[in-house]
């Protein structure tokens, strides 16, 4: 009997039931687009921010001279402390290994270039540009400065790839745009470099750098390079490394690397690290209200589609009443016609959502977000809950209805 009710009920007012659905729809559809995007989001904003470079330095425990990232002045290493080259590797053995997406070594060293009778003091700076690392579980891992930094060290001419053989008295460089202006340099010229008036070696301009900071006043060669010509295998000074901290704080990263090689320090690069966890804050706070604010115009819109619907039905309920239905049972039947109303729709709200997720990804991303069906439970518990709570003020009034005077008007 209970359900036959419950089903002419909901066939016999379609056009409110349809306007009680649309409502619910509408409320959900904006939190299951927010919560699909914001599954999403963390590493997708992490990841756009890791194209602007490193997050974190390495650098050994004792240090004096100044280097930086950029216009960034970081920290300084000296010429007695440096990291031993064979433990790069720890780095992609601690917990949050998964989230070291590149790191780059670097070695510095002030050297006299010399084109065309002029001589420089300039920073030579050896580096992995692309190198395939193995890692200790016998994988694969491509790194170097070129994965790291590529996004916004604007390159004329060509990066450096591994070097698969040096020639121990020519290879390939990459300039600052700096050292090219100031030496009269371009693209293909050969110069020398020499260190402490000893080695001297030949190098081929490779491709010319601009990023606006430090980078831009050095020269740029492999790493085994510039530890042949000063001296130093196995040397290196700094470490830059890009880290995901979307899942967890960039110092718990930092942390693990110290304890993995213990005679260095891993300091945040503060500045870019701030701002990508501001935006993603600012982000989750602006889902959060948006959410809210849509879910309480949904509750008001059920509450006063439900209320019209109770005072359409107010004969219905006093004879049901008049022939002895507990007030029990009719709140249960307008509770289950609201939870009814809550999983419609809160399911089609899923759907639209997910096609608004898509819109948002590709608009701010250009890349597909992964539907997320957990999502979807969380979705319909949130709509049924909206359309019960909405529907207590209207079973309320429906419960405080005489029979006898709705009849006798009747």
């Amino acid at each position: 009997m209970f359900y036959q009710i419950l089903k002419k009920s909901l066939f016999k007012r379609k056009g409110r039931l349809i306007i009680a659905v649309i409502a619910i729809v509408m409320g959900v559809t904006i939190p299951a687009a927010m919560f699909t995007v914001s599954l999403d989001v963390n590493n997708k904003i992490g990841a756009e921010f890791r194209k602007f470079g490193a997050n974190l330095l390495i650098v050994p425990k004792s240090d004096i001279i100044p280097v930086g990232i950029g216009d960034i002045s970081l920290t300084s290493v000296t010429n007695q402390q440096y990291i031993n080259e064979t433990d790069i590797y720890k780095i992609k053995t601690i917990n949050w290994s998964k989230n070291i997406l590149g790191y780059a070594p670097f070695l510095y060293q002030v050297i006299t270039a010399k084109s065309n009778g002029q001589e420089q003091q300039v920073v030579l700076t050896g580096t992995w540009f692309e190198k395939n690392t193995t890692l200790e579980d016998g994988t694969n891992f491509l790194t170097g400065v070129r994965r790291i930094n590529s996004w916004w060290w604007s390159v004329e001419g060509n990066w450096i790839g591994d070097l698969e053989f040096f020639n121990f008295s020519s290879t390939t460089c990459m300039i600052g745009i700096n050292v090219a202006k100031k030496m009269n340099l371009s693209l293909g010229d050969i110069f020398s470099v020499t260190y402490q008036d000893e080695e001297t070696l030949s190098l081929e301009i490779s491709g010319i750098i601009t990023t606006g900071g430090t980078e831009d006043n050095h020269i740029f060669v492999p790493l085994e390079v510039a530890q042949y010509l000063t001296e130093q295998t196995n040397a290196i000074h700094t470490i830059q490394v890009s880290a995901l901290c979307s899942g967890c704080p960039i110092e718990d990263i930092a942390s693990e690397i110290e304890s993995e090689i213990n005679y260095i320090e891993a300091k945040t690069i503060l500045q870019m690290t701030n701002t990508e966890m501001s935006i993603l804050h600012t982000i989750e706070m602006m889902m959060t209200i948006v959410t809210l604010i849509a879910l309480l115009a949904t509750l008001l819109g059920v509450s006063t589609t439900l209320t019209t619907s109770i005072l359409e039905r107010k004969t219905e309920i006093g004879l049901m009443m008049s022939i002895g239905a507990e007030n029990r049972k009719i709140a249960s039947l307008f509770l289950t016609e609201s939870l009814l109303i809550g999983v419609m729709g809160g399911f089609i709200g899923f759907i639209i959502g997910i096609l608004g997720a898509q819109f948002v990804s590709i608009t701010v991303f250009n890349s597909f977000v992964s539907p997320q069906l957990i999502v979807l439970p969380i979705i319909l518990v949130i709509a049924s809950i909206v359309s019960l709570f909405a529907s207590i003020i209207p079973i309320n009034r429906a419960l405080k209805i005489e029979p006898v005077l709705v009849l006798r008007g009747d």
